[in-house]
């Protein structure tokens, strides 16, 4: 498990790397094309990551279990909020609508792929796609709990801002920056988890079973469900904390950028 956080609090700060380099890009262009580009990376990577879960902490009667994929969504969160904070939220919502059309077209690409057959002189055992078979619940659950968390940060993020941009002179803009990056990603975040997780095993297959009795449909029950619903929520809620200075770096990037353009 030691070993596990390692190389996950590696892939943690590669990401806030690249989120840095996207801010840099931005402000130099004024545009947010290198940060539209990074976000639909940074869901795609959350696809992949989804498959791999792990125990993040063991309290003994007590385990924090999650995928992987909460490594990378407290950052398409901050990507968002990046992109809130110099473009506004019309832009962001513009993002949204592009990045979900791209991932229906990952789905329906490795769907078509998977069916496509293996040469015959092949020496791989199995079907290396078969890793990222598609789960008609899960995906489609991930769209929706995408498209709604997604669309509250971008609203939750632009009112606050323009609350305490109100109450603030511009020069003290850091004051709180981090109210505005927390609460929405922590919300944001909650929202996903309480959406995603019933909708992909419990709701959506009960539905499926319904109409297909004889495939083999995974129907969690429901204290497993909260289970992975609280790891979910603590592990977002920790990275969506500790990212909150990659943030403060991407604004300082923007007021330096506007002192020298004055």
């Amino acid at each position: 498990m030691f070993e596990g956080l390692i190389v996950s609090f590696g892939i943690f700060f590669l990401l806030g790397g690249v989120s840095y380099i996207g801010a840099w890009y931005t402000v130099k262009k004024d545009s947010y094309h290198m940060l539209l580009g990074i976000y639909i990376l940074f869901l795609t990577i959350a696809q992949f990551f989804a498959a791999k879960s792990q125990t993040w902490f063991d309290f003994g009667l007590f385990q924090v279990v999650a995928p992987a994929g909460v490594l990378v969504f407290p950052f398409t969160l901050q990507i968002t909020d990046m992109v809130n904070e110099k473009f506004g939220r019309k832009a962001v919502y513009e993002m949204i609508w592009i990045a979900l059309i791209t991932q229906i077209i990952l789905v329906i690409s490795l769907a078509f792929a998977i069916v496509l057959p293996m040469p015959e002189n092949t020496y791989l055992p199995y079907d290396p796609l078969l890793s990222f078979a598609i789960v008609p619940a899960i995906t489609l659950a991930s769209w929706i709990s995408f498209f709604v968390s997604e669309r509250f940060d971008a609203w939750i993020y632009d009112n606050l801002k323009k609350y305490f941009e109100i109450k603030t002179e511009s020069r003290d803009w850091w004051k709180f920056l981090w109210v505005r990056n927390v609460f929405s990603d922590i919300l944001s975040l909650g929202i996903d988890s309480f959406l995603f997780i019933p909708l992909a095993f419990f709701i959506l297959p009960s539905i499926q079973a319904i109409f297909d009795s004889s495939a083999s449909i995974l129907v969690l029950p429901i204290d497993v469900i909260v289970t992975l619903i609280v790891g979910q929520i603590i592990m977002k809620w920790i990275l969506g904390i500790i990212d909150t200075p990659f943030m403060y770096l991407t604004r300082w990037i923007y007021e330096k950028e506007k002192r020298l353009e004055d």
